[in-house]
């Protein structure tokens, strides 16, 4: 995963709200440090037990909770599906998400009769784009799809990102009147009439716009395989597999999870011979390869206009209630703990830090928080790195929606802090994954009317 710059919002905020918080300053301090209570059960792990009885602890640590804009992220040849569809969330709008990626021939092909020098009597019945999904975020329906050769080269060893694009010929390739369909990514599909153990999305595409041009060129060197020049990628560059659907109202629309390396997702061609007897008139299915060594990449367009996110990301001050994460490029979280440094004047040792992030989700609610949410924050250099116990078995970041949280053990990160090696700076927080998945949280803001709020649960021992 690559992290990219982008602190400015952060840092108007922070400058805009510490000025709000040097009066209740010493009140904070004085809670931090005087203002608990005893806990005989927290801490086992990182306490002697001759030592329990002076272990204190406090969840009372200022929080400051907003989001920011989020940074473009790698989706090239990515280990994990890529991303197609779209939906509008009625929190964060719209995400589409299209997928470019070449085709390549599974050998070199001549589309003429043995001895023919035409196509005349080869009969084309159909071209099907196949493509293996592996499951969805949102409502999975109808959607309507679009597909374009590409105009422009793609490379595998080049990097492409969610606002990558690269330019297309605008004529859709889908065969007449098809490109609406309905789609079940829990239900399996067929690939060539045979039913297989996977969800399809079957797609047809024009024989006269997609597969004559192509049979057409037999007899000449793009045909002959795929990687040299005048051969077939460097004439026919790829496509583009999108959506459009203007249409699509709040809570309408999903994305859908593609496996692009399952051996099903597949261009497949079918034609006849028609040049003997009727009898000897079979249908011959050719395949175009999807697979390990296409260049592909998935992009994202994200629109927040008119939503809370929007609202969010423009006055930060409303992360107070509630705050965002979207992946793809969409927006980060971001926590901050501006007397936390403050820690390193006094007489105390930080045993166990742990960061509680409550969450909004109801059940059979379509829009799953991630899996895993991670934290980063920047080194003394202003580089974005991960927290020093993201390396660290029991570093947490699962969902649990039990209780609604996620839980973080960033006890070495707190420390650090008070040590003075680090910079007291905000913590951003994004999804694992960020590059192929769609799901996205919204978190309680430090002081949120909902029932529970975030907070940073510090044991410590004074000395």
């Amino acid at each position: 995963m690559e992290f990219l710059q982008n602190n400015q919002e952060s840092d108007r905020f922070i400058a805009k709200q510490l000025g709000a918080f040097w009066v209740p300053f010493l009140v904070v301090v004085v809670l931090v440090l005087f203002s608990c209570k005893k806990n005989n059960d927290f801490g086992l792990e990182v306490q002697p037990s001759q030592d329990l009885l002076s272990a204190n602890q406090t969840d009372t640590t200022t929080l400051i909770t907003y989001s920011s804009t989020g940074d473009s992220l790698k989706t090239d040849e990515l280990s994990g599906p890529n991303l197609l569809g779209s939906y509008v969330d009625p929190s964060f709008g719209l995400l589409k998400t299209s997928i470019y990626t070449q085709i390549r021939l599974e050998s070199s092909y001549d589309f003429r009769p043995s001895g023919a020098s035409s196509l005349d009597d080869i009969v084309v019945d159909s071209v099907v784009l196949y493509l293996s999904m592996d499951g969805n975020y949102g409502n999975a329906g109808t959607q309507t799809f679009e597909v374009y050769q590409l105009d422009e080269d793609l490379f595998v060893d080049s990097s492409y990102y969610t606002n990558s694009s690269a330019s297309y010929i605008p004529t859709d390739l889908i065969a007449v009147g098809q490109n609406t369909i309905s789609v079940d990514p829990l239900v399996p599909g067929y690939v060539e009439g045979e039913l297989v153990d996977e969800a399809i999305l079957r797609i047809p595409l024009s024989i006269s716009d997609f597969a004559l041009p192509i049979m057409n060129e037999s007899g000449t060197t793009t045909l002959d395989g795929n990687d040299g020049e005048n051969e077939f990628l460097d004439w026919f560059k790829g496509l583009l597999i999108t959506t459009n659907n203007p249409t699509q109202s709040i809570n309408e629309g999903a994305i859908y999870y593609i496996d692009l390396l399952s051996d099903y997702s597949k261009i497949t061609l079918f034609y006849r011979d028609t040049s003997g007897p009727a009898q000897d008139h079979d249908t011959i299915a050719f395949d175009f390869n999807l697979n390990a060594n296409c260049a592909r990449f998935h992009s994202s367009e994200i629109d927040y206009s008119s939503t809370i996110v929007d609202a969010t990301i423009s006055d930060s001050t409303l992360g107070d209630e509630l705050f965002y994460v979207q992946p793809l490029g969409g927006c980060k979280g971001e926590i901050y703990f501006p007397f936390l440094d403050k820690l390193s004047d006094t007489s105390v040792i930080i045993n166990k830090a742990e960061l509680l992030l409550p969450f909004q989700f109801y059940l059979l609610d379509a829009y799953t928080p991630p899996t895993t949410l991670i934290l980063s924050t920047k080194n003394n250099d202003g580089e974005t790195i991960f927290l020093s116990d993201f390396f660290e078995s029991d570093h947490g970041g699962a969902v649990d929606l039990v209780n609604s949280q996620y839980r973080f053990n960033i006890t070495r990160h707190i420390n650090e802090i008070v040590a003075g090696e680090k910079q007291n700076l905000p913590i951003s927080i994004i999804p694992l994954g960020s590059g192929i998945s769609a799901n996205r949280a919204i978190l309680n803001g430090a002081n949120t009317s909902k029932k529970d709020q975030p907070k940073l649960v510090l044991t410590y021992t004074n000395y």
